[in-house]
């Protein structure tokens, strides 16, 4: 049982929050100060059971929504859309995967969305990959939608001018080397994603409060590589989608809340609480779209047996690493500790102690801080280099405890390999579909009207082609999607609108297109300037890139709107038949 003093209750999340399901806090015993309280509180989920099987929504998602067709149901009246309450469709956003390109083009999509009237009129925002790196920046703020031109001017500061720290990445990647979860994941985000958004995100998703709705109800999608690898195409399990209320499958209704997803669970209780990973690791998660490839490597360090103090074994190293830092970080004078270092080392370990201790009095203190932490990381790799090597010959990444390790439940239709494992292994869902279509198209969702923002690299029409294959499939109602000619791919309009007899209602637009472009070498050299590969841009780069995804909303604002009209008429036939 934990206990707490009065005088420790404005710390008392802190304390709840390092809490099990099912732990008490009960009077006679202190966390700090000494006046007691007479009650007992028992810590739990935002739910009584942390994992929920069922096909249905949530209810804070219902919640969410009611609240949502407020906002949105005021937009359509300014729009002079004549509705009652009860007719407002259903409308979702898809930002597609591409890297920094679909960062860059969703935001330029939603500012023109918003300078158009249109953003509120928006039910649900899904991306994928690039696109949720767009949405993670965005969703910090409560109330991003209302002020989304300076949210744009932001983004673009940031990416011209936003700098993260040698320390800041490093330190993530030595932090994450620990937990027992550790994956390329880790890295890439250390490594990469800083690199890329230029920023720290250190906030999680489940904390993101919008009571009254203000924005759009956020949607992030990955994919169980598992599943990817194992089942048949198009296979509905494979999807995985986070909200800031829930984490889960959506193909076999099974559910976790967001705020205690990776925490290690058996049979639907939480055994082993773990941090929330923060933003900054959910956009780096569902944008690893090159891990499909499977790397094989081995390599072998030989272990060297402790032989007393200051030997060169894994302990000592480690003493010896720490006893340099904190003579660094305290101002003390560290070459007799680089000098005795150096001793017991050898290979690359050897060659860089002797170049700090030679270089050292000739570098300022921010040099030096970059030689030591290129000098920890490395040490840190080579003492977990089991840990590593493992990762790197399976290719391992997105490890999470699964949720559902050991879970049964009365309706049993969970497929019993979900339930036997005790981690899920998570990725890009550009492996699959470069939109998330199957998250939108959750029956109770009732999305009637989806606009696709389509950012991909090569082929523009292939999401909305495998969204149908994908529904087929999975008897989804979906409309029928024409074959589309080479010269079309190479040359496409701005938009192209499906539809069908109780379907969704689909408009898709591809990013590049001779609307904005001109012509296919226009539309070429477009693709070839803004690869997915692509980790920066310049100034006059990024104002090109928002000018033609702005493009995009601009010249189809009424046919936007003539389709948001059409889906009021349908709901408004199908209440009085």
């Amino acid at each position: 049982m934990w206990h707490f003093p009065l005088p420790c209750l404005c710390h008392l999340c802190c304390h709840v929050k390092s809490l099990v399901v099912g732990d008490s806090v009960e009077s006679g015993e202190c966390l700090g100060g000494s006046t007691y309280i007479e009650e007992t509180i028992t810590y739990l989920s935002s739910r009584s059971k942390p994992v929920r099987v069922s096909h249905s929504l949530c209810e804070e998602e219902k919640e969410a929504v009611e609240q949502r067709k407020v906002k949105i149901h005021k937009c359509l009246q300014e729009l002079g859309i004549p509705c009652d309450s009860a007719d407002v469709p259903q409308i979702a956003v898809l930002g597609s995967g591409g890297g920094l390109r679909a960062m860059l083009a969703l935001m330029g999509t939603l500012s023109e969305l918003g300078a158009q009237n249109l953003l509120d009129s928006i039910l649900y925002l899904c991306g994928v990959s690039g696109s949720t790196w767009c949405m993670s920046s965005l969703y910090k703020e409560k109330d991003w939608s209302s002020r989304v031109e300076e949210r744009e001017k932001e983004m673009v500061e940031t990416l011209t001018t936003g700098y993260v720290t040698l320390m800041s990445k490093w330190d993530r990647v030595l932090k994450a080397v620990k937990d027992e979860n550790y994956s390329l994941t880790d890295i890439w985000t250390g490594r990469i994603v800083y690199d890329i958004v230029k920023k720290e995100d250190k906030q999680h998703l489940s904390s993101y409060t919008d009571e009254t709705m203000v924005n759009p109800y956020p949607i992030f999608a990955v994919v169980d590589k598992w599943r990817l690898d194992h089942k048949e195409e198009h296979d509905k399990g494979v999807w995985f989608e986070i909200t800031r209320h829930e984490a889960g499958y959506p193909g076999y209704g099974a559910f976790v809340d967001t705020s205690v997803f990776g925490s290690r669970f058996k049979a639907g209780e939480i055994t082993e609480r773990k941090e929330e990973m923060d933003m900054l690791y959910l956009q780096d998660w569902i944008s690893n779209s090159f891990n499909a490839e499977k790397k094989e490597e081995s390599v072998n360090r030989n272990r060297i047996t402790c032989k007393g103090d200051h030997c060169g074994c894994d302990q000592c190293t480690e003493v010896q690493l720490n006893k340099l830092k904190e003579a660094f970080l305290s101002g003390k004078d560290c070459k007799p500790i680089l000098i005795t270092f150096e001793e017991t080392q050898e290979g690359e370990n050897k060659a860089l102690l002797s170049n700090m201790k030679d270089s050292w009095d000739q570098k300022n203190e921010e040099e030096q801080a970059d030689l030591f932490l290129i000098l920890e990381m490395t040490i840190r790799v080579t003492i977990n280099s089991p840990k590593l090597l493992k990762i790197l010959s399976n290719w391992i990444w997105g490890t999470k405890f699964n949720f559902l390790h050991e879970f049964s439940s009365r309706e049993d239709d969970l497929p019993s390999v979900l339930v036997q494992d005790e981690k899920i292994y998570l990725v890009d869902a550009g492996l699959a579909n470069n939109c998330g279509y199957p998250l939108v198209l959750r029956p109770d969702r009732q999305v009637q009207l989806i606009l696709s923002f389509d950012f991909s690299a090569g082929d523009p029409f292939l999401t909305v082609h495998q969204a149908a294959e994908y529904c087929k499939k999975n008897n989804i109602p979906f409309p029928d999607i024409p074959v589309v000619s080479e010269e079309e791919k190479d040359n496409p309009s701005d938009c192209y609108i499906y539809s069908g007899e109780n379907t969704p209602t689909v408009m898709h637009f591809p990013l590049f297109n001779k609307a904005n472009c001109g012509d296919k070498d226009n539309i070429k050299e477009m693709n070839n300037t803004f690869s997915t590969a692509a980790t920066s841009y310049n100034q006059r780069e990024i104002q090109l890139l928002l000018k033609v995804s702005k493009m995009n909303v601009v010249n189809n604002r009424d046919q936007i709107i003539a389709k948001i009209k059409k889906s009021v008429e349908t709901k408004q036939k199908k209440k009085y038949k």
